[in-house]
């Protein structure tokens, strides 16, 4: 009652226009230091009592905890305004749903069971991330040490924001920064378009996904810059999720030190079906794009086309493009990834190409069209296999010679593989690119740190194909040439995949 008396004095004494309402009208303060909270919820709910409208974020910042979207609500964050998550934990309402490490209880802006939303304006999103990490690890004068990955506190707002189970829903022109976690999650929604949005964390922030898409059916993401740390943009399907159906990417700028643009990993769970990634620049990234397979699901019809990127990323065994079907444990079902296009796709790398299917999954129907890598250096990745933790390198026992197969593209058990007009340049001397030159790399999935005798610039000598098991499809790469005569253009066991010169 007293809140609502509030309101309604500030209301008195506040111009408003039709369906657009000013926070400041309901008490809010843009000094950095006044909780808003109940302010800017007051807000929402008058617009959506008259039936909708728009929330005006004015000039400012504006420090907040969690506070709920209703339908037919925009959300418009002005040029200059700055929505500033708090950083005391205790500011945010623990909302109970799936979660675990990063799907917390915790968020800024949470949208759920609700129709025609949006977020939308010239303004910012601050998450306030860094209050929820620990401290930076640092050298004896104190000088933070990179490449190291930021640790976590055990409490987090993340995702930063949620929609939950929502139909037309849009988020465009803003810009999203330092997320404590995810940054933005689509979850279980329908018909929701993310357009010239910013999504900008530090690069080796936790668990710092820019866009991830669960369960959702139509989603449209496209003019947008994202660099974060881990995935940029990644589909995902869980056990308490639907399945992922109808989603389109492009014209995007990303960098990540994870993937630029990936499906599934440890959620894909449920299955996944017409998907298109175009037109897209991914820099720095440890791959471009990843595929992934580890808990049963299905992904079909996947169309990936008109992608420039580089891995220059301080980690090891960076890849331009993986497709993998696993087991995550011995109890998990197997599943499967079929009939996947992937052309006019250019990188510069210094690492492998891997499509590897565990016994008993299938890959089936790949085709790799007017693909270009463009090698800075050869990586020798034999030496770092042992030890190795990552999720997402294929299982030294599960392929003991592709993980560490020397060629530009490794592929096993795979059933109809194209490729065609695959060209590659070797590096011409010894001068590796100094930007290409890390003193230190680090590992995903470890901690291990590694150092580079960069005085080679090729470090193995690879062969142009790499290949066991591959039933039927063909290999016409008439302009592509191993990285020295000593090795064979391919490298082909146990297989009946054609070889055309």
């Amino acid at each position: 009652m007293k809140y609502l008396i509030l309101s309604l004095l500030a209301l008195a004494s506040c111009s408003y226009s039709g369906d657009r309402f000013d926070i400041t009208c309901f008490g809010a303060k843009g000094d950095g230091k006044t909780l808003n909270t109940q302010s800017i919820q007051d807000a929402i709910d008058q617009v959506a009592q008259k039936g909708g409208g728009t929330v005006i974020i004015p000039p400012g910042i504006y420090l907040t905890g969690t506070v709920f979207l209703r339908s037919n609500v925009t959300l418009h964050v002005e040029a200059g305004a700055t929505l500033l998550g708090s950083p005391d934990i205790t500011d945010y309402k623990e909302i109970s749903w799936g979660h675990n490490r990063d799907r917390q209880p915790y968020h800024l802006i949470v949208a759920k069971d609700v129709e025609n939303v949006s977020i939308e304006g010239m303004g910012t999103i601050d998450g306030n991330g860094a209050f929820f990490w620990q401290e930076y690890e640092k050298d004896a004068n104190g000088k933070m040490i990179v490449p190291r990955w930021l640790k976590p506190k055990e409490l987090k707002v993340s995702p930063l924001i949620e929609i939950w189970q929502c139909r037309n829903v849009q988020v465009k022109d803003i810009t999203i920064k330092t997320g404590g976690g995810w940054n933005l999650h689509l979850y279980d929604s329908d018909i929701c378009k993310v357009t010239n949005v910013n999504i900008i964390n530090n690069l080796y922030s936790p668990n710092s996904d820019g866009i991830d898409i669960t369960g959702c059916y139509d989603v449209m993401i496209s003019g947008c810059y994202i660099k974060t740390c881990d995935d940029a943009i990644c589909l995902k399907t869980t056990e308490d999720s639907r399945e992922c159906r109808r989603v389109t990417v492009t014209n995007c700028i990303l960098e990540t030190l994870c993937v630029g643009l990936k499906m599934g990993c440890l959620e894909s769970v449920k299955d996944m079906s017409d998907v298109t990634f175009s037109n897209c620049v991914i820099n720095k990234s440890s791959r471009a794009i990843g595929i992934y397979v580890k808990e049963g699901a299905w992904y079909n019809r996947i169309n990936i086309s008109n992608i420039t990127a580089n891995t220059n990323a301080p980690l090891i065994f960076n890849r331009p493009l993986q497709l993998m079907v696993e087991k995550r444990t011995p109890e998990s079902p197997m599943g499967k990834i079929t009939n996947v296009t992937v052309s006019n796709f250019t990188c510069q790398t210094e690492g492998r190409i891997l499509l590897t299917c565990e016994k008993g999954g299938s890959i089936e129907n790949v085709v790799l069209r007017d693909i270009l890598l463009n090698y800075a250096f050869i990586e020798n990745p034999q030496p770092m296999i042992p030890g190795s933790g990552s999720s997402q390198f294929p299982k030294f026992d599960k392929h003991p010679e592709a993980g560490g197969a020397l060629a530009a593209v490794v592929a096993e058990n795979i059933t109809h593989l194209v490729v065609d007009n695959l060209m590659i340049e070797w590096p011409q001397t010894d001068i590796i690119p100094l930007a290409w030159t890390y003193p230190e790399r680090i590992e995903n999935g470890t901690d291990r740190i590694h150092r580079f005798d960069y005085s080679k610039s090729r470090q193995a000598e690879l062969s142009v194909l790499w290949g066991r098991n591959l039933e039927g499809g063909y290999i016409r790469t008439p302009l592509a040439q191993p990285s020295s005569k000593t090795v064979p253009a391919f490298n082909i066991q146990q297989s009946t995949i054609k070889v055309i010169q």
